[in-house]
């Protein structure tokens, strides 16, 4: 079974999955590049071939005309893409070459933080006429009632990824740390705030391009900046930490905090990609980042409770090695997949 995989990117988080994904079908993966986008690729690609888009014009709104020629060279039994309407070519690659539908599904998150009717009724427009869609959750199933779909839990880790890391709290002082790009919407600056405040407590960012997003702060003792990093070097970032802390929107962090044994704290008014159904089902900490009487609360009081940080990590990781692996997404994939193939 040939399988044409259109992903908005495959970066190196995605990798152990398409691997895997790879060994159970013939898979091609079609993408933007990553660095365009200051998303890392993997150092190698294995198990699947890569075909990258060069000619993209645009920012919000992303033109690429290669879909179609592709498709043709290609000859898939499946086509799976990622429903995003800011890359209308694959909109009107459906709409205008109906022969394709018959094997086309699409793929992802489906609903954005900013849908209204109009573009909610036009998703579901287009996935009626198509033979269904994968998305990331139980709950996004839920609101396509009558159409064609089936959830997986999206994840980046493997069941040997899974690390049980011991959590060795100092008294009188916790380690927080962010892991993840320095984008406006991740309110990073908010961190930084709270170094300040609680002199106390050591923060920790780590991501790519981090030290020139914090180039000019004046940035106290207990505030630290890493660059991207995977590996032992990600472990021994978390293993120096007592819980994660994501003041703005969150989505795979909740997944890296799951993997090794943390808990995570998270914005309660932000709007959240998928992955925070995780958090929710394990009751981690949610508070209002932007309240200064709920902030103190939680960083003078709550997080000092050493069994609460502990109970909450290993809840978060014992519920995502039961149901948020990879092995587990491969497995709905091929369902799916076959299904349309053998129809």
């Amino acid at each position: 079974m040939k399988v044409l995989l259109h992903l908005d990117h495959a970066p190196d988080y995605r990798e152990s999955f398409l691997r895997k994904l790879g060994e159970k079908c013939e898979l091609i993966v079609v993408a933007n590049s990553c660095e365009k986008d200051f998303l890392i690729p993997p150092s190698e690609r294995l198990g699947y071939m890569y075909i990258e888009l060069c000619n993209c014009v645009g920012y919000k709104i992303r033109l690429n005309f290669e879909l179609k020629n592709i498709i043709d060279s290609i000859k898939p039994d499946v086509i799976c893409v990622a429903l995003n309407l800011r890359y209308p070519i694959r909109i009107l690659t459906f709409l205008f070459y109906k022969d394709l539908r018959d094997r086309w599904i699409w793929w992802g998150q489906v609903f954005g933080r900013n849908d209204n009717a109009p573009l909610v009724r036009l998703k579901e427009f287009l996935i009626k006429r198509s033979q269904g869609v994968l998305v990331y959750t139980k709950e996004i199933a839920t609101k396509l009632k009558g159409l064609s779909v089936l959830s997986f839990n999206n994840s980046q880790f493997s069941e040997n990824d899974f690390l049980r890391l011991p959590n060795t709290i100092r008294q009188g002082s916790r380690n927080f740390l962010f892991v993840g790009r320095p984008q406006s919407r991740k309110r990073l600056n908010l961190i930084l705030e709270f170094a300040k405040k609680y002199p106390y407590h050591r923060f920790r960012v780590v991501g790519p391009e981090m030290e020139s997003y914090f180039n000019g702060e004046s940035v106290p003792g207990n505030f630290s900046v890493y660059p991207a990093a995977k590996g032992k070097e990600l472990e021994d970032h978390f293993l120096w930490s007592n819980i994660v802390l994501n003041p703005g929107h969150v989505g795979l962090l909740v997944m890296n905090a799951a993997a090794h044994n943390r808990a995570i704290a998270i914005d309660s008014k932000v709007v959240h990609a998928p992955e925070v159904l995780l958090a929710r089902k394990t009751d981690q900490f949610f508070l209002d980042f932007l309240n200064g009487r709920e902030t103190s609360i939680f960083f003078e009081n709550t997080v000092m409770d050493e069994k609460m940080l502990i109970h909450k990590g290993e809840n978060l990781y014992e519920h995502a090695l039961q149901e948020f692996t990879i092995e587990k997404m491969v497995e709905k994939h091929i369902v799916f997949f076959s299904s349309v193939f053998n129809r």
